[in-house]
Parts: C-alpha cells; structure tokens; sequence
C-alpha cells in the first residue's frame, strides 16, 4: 500500500516539475528600433540600415528588418541585450538572470529568407563575455523557424572580445545574441520571435 502511495507522488511530483518548460519568448521587437534600441554598426565601406517592420512579422506588431551592402573583407553585427556599448538594447522581454537557463536546451528564431546562398552568423555571448556561433543558411524564401541547440553553437575562433573569459564552455546566463551576414553582397533579412525552447531529439 505504501510503494503504491508512494508512486503515486512521485508520478504527481514528476508531472508538476519533470515536463519539459513551455517555450519562453524573450524577444519580439517591438517599440522603436534604432542605435538607441539596437547595438549595431559595421567595418569602413559597409553599409547597414536597421528599421522595424510591420508588414512582414510573426510576433506582436513589428519584425526587426535589415538591409545592408557587404564589401568584401567587411564585417557587421546587430546586437541585442545585455552588457553591450549600447544600454538601450537591453529590450528583452525577461532578463537573463530571471530565466531558468537549465529549462532549455536550444534558442529558435523566425528568419525570412530570400534564397540568396548567403549565410547568417547567429551569436551568442555567454556570461564570460565569451562569443558562440552558428550559421544559418539562406537556401529558403519567406519565413522559417530556425532552431539552434545549445550544444551546436561553437565558440568564435576569428575574434573574441580581450575582456572575455574564453573557456569553450557556455557559461549561463546568456547575455545577449547578435546577428551577422557573412558573404559579400546586398540583401535584406527579417528576423522575430526570438525564443527559448526545448528541441526534441538527439
């Protein structure tokens, strides 16, 4: 009678505190996008326009839009959340600190391709300052949930800041994410709903 009570609160237990966590919005893009909202910038003879949009949007009212003109051997990167030069891109909608980080095991954003063959850098920075990387291709036309695991980023090996703590382990919490196209060339990219999630599978 005891093992069968016993069974009982822990099956309720696990029910309670075992289901994986609901996937957890942390940024959507809304309210004005600018250099006060948005660390962005480029290298000399790059040039980069950063907008929101609110014709093509997946979450709330607007999505975060770029157009940019990439020369080669130039760089660019668009920033959001905490510890970077600009204050005012700390916009996400919870703080680093007040997420369950263990709760998940992979980061998703909605990214609107254009087929273009190009590729998207997608960062990270860790609580060490250090900086993880995954690309995305864009070999697809309209919007397209990406799903990124935890354990695919891999740690920026061309440049890392000199204040970071470079281990190769992703320190929690996770401060902030940046996006950065990588071919030489003109595009346009739509990118929302930046989300917390668990990715089923190996």
């Amino acid at each position: 009678m005891n093992k069968v009570f016993f069974g009982v609160v822990i099956a309720l237990l696990c029910v309670a505190g075992c289901a994986p966590a609901k996937p957890l919005l942390i940024d959507s893009f809304e309210g004005p996008i600018d250099k006060t909202t948005v660390d962005f910038g480029t290298s000399e003879g790059t040039s980069l326009a950063v907008t929101g949009d609110t014709a093509l949007k997946m979450c709330g009212n607007q999505s975060l839009k770029i157009e940019y003109d990439l020369k080669n051997s130039g760089y660019m990167w668009i920033a959001r959340g905490y510890n970077l030069d600009v204050p005012g891109a700390a916009q996400w909608l919870i703080g680093p600190k007040d997420i369950s980080w263990r709760s998940y095991n992979a980061i998703s954003l909605n990214v609107y391709g254009a087929k273009s063959s190009g590729v998207i850098a997608f960062d990270i920075k860790d609580a060490g300052g250090e900086i993880w990387r995954a690309l995305i291709d864009d070999d697809f036309t309209g919007w397209k949930e990406v799903v990124i695991r935890f354990k695919d980023f891999f740690p920026r090996k061309d440049w890392q800041p000199q204040t970071a703590e470079v281990n190769e382990k992703i320190d929690y919490p996770i401060m902030s994410y940046q996006f950065e196209p990588r071919l030489p060339g003109k595009g346009v990219y739509y990118f929302d709903c930046v989300t917390l999630v668990n990715a089923k599978g190996k």
